[in-house]
């Protein structure tokens, strides 16, 4: 079973995410921008999406979060029609 580490923090209002694989650099990049961390373990979880309740669109709903790699840079955005969400991460590697 293997363990990952969501990063979420906020810039400008706009939340922003991270997943991790090492717990020390999840807890640097969590320290530096006043972030929460979620720890995930198991076989065959995911992280389907993360929303922003405080920002919505015309219908009232929540606004994707803006999915970041580990050093802050964009990556892939959650709602984008190109890039599609990642989906369901596999977690089944056993730790190492």
């Amino acid at each position: 079973m293997k363990t990952c580490y969501l990063v979420v923090w906020w810039v400008s209002q706009t939340p922003h995410c991270a997943l991790f694989d090492n717990l020390e650099a999840a807890k640097a990049a969590a320290s530096v921008r006043n972030a929460l961390m979620v720890t995930v373990s198991g076989s065959g979880v995911g992280v389907d999406e993360v929303v922003d309740w405080y920002r919505r669109d015309e219908q009232g709903s929540p606004l994707p979060a803006e999915w970041r790699d580990g050093l802050g840079q964009l990556r892939i955005p959650w709602a984008s029609k190109a890039n599609p969400p990642p989906g369901l991460r596999e977690l089944a590697a056993s730790k190492g």
